[in-house]
């Protein structure tokens, strides 16, 4: 890779890490080009060399997020066979992710696609993809026949999600939430053992 190219990808690299923050901290709508391009040490204009508008920006953050939170729920799984424990697993490696301090889950979270209307099919398109891969974990488990599967799968996203609301580094990590929450609903959906 040549000079000119890496330090391209670099100026790619600190618009997004800057456009992630700026998304998660003060919302899609809320913040402009200027304060992404002030907080990437760039010319305002220069933003629209890599990214044509902010849509295309929050796109970009979008796929980034959605690709680290994959990537650390298809580590996190990889070994693992039993089904609760794999849910036990996504859940500690979804939340050791959107607690992080980097901006790129958050922003999965804060920024609803409706903020952008042109791209909301695409950005709800990337966050379904990765819902799939939760709906595929909770499809395994050995349920009571009566339970629902969707508003499990709705209900546990939820609550971990509304963690980045309450969670401060103490006693309880997301090893520990993660846990006591798939606890939970263990107790009250399993089914029983034949």
């Amino acid at each position: 890779m040549t000079a000119v190219a890496q330090r391209a990808n670099n100026r790619v690299e600190a618009v997004l890490d800057a456009a992630a923050e700026h998304f998660a901290t003060k919302g899609f709508k809320e913040t402009t080009t200027r304060d992404i391009a002030a907080a990437a040490d760039m010319l305002p204009g220069s933003i629209y060399y890599h990214f044509a508008t902010k849509d295309d920006l929050l796109l970009a953050v979008y796929e980034e997020g959605v690709r680290r939170i994959e990537d650390a729920v298809e580590t996190a799984v990889s070994d693992i066979e039993a089904p609760w424990e794999q849910l036990e697993a996504v859940m500690r490696a979804h939340l050791e992710t959107i607690l992080s301090p980097t901006a790129y889950a958050r922003v999965l979270i804060r920024v609803l696609p409706d903020s952008a209307p042109k791209i909301a099919g695409q950005l709800k398109s990337l966050r379904d993809s990765y819902e799939r891969r939760v709906a595929a974990v909770v499809d395994r488990l050995p349920l009571r026949p009566e339970a629902d599967r969707n508003l499990l799968r709705l209900f546990i996203m939820g609550a971990a999600n509304h963690t980045q609301v309450w969670y401060r580094p103490g006693p309880h990590t997301p090893a520990t939430i993660a846990a006591e929450l798939v606890r939970m609903f263990r107790g009250s959906l399993e089914a029983e053992a034949a």
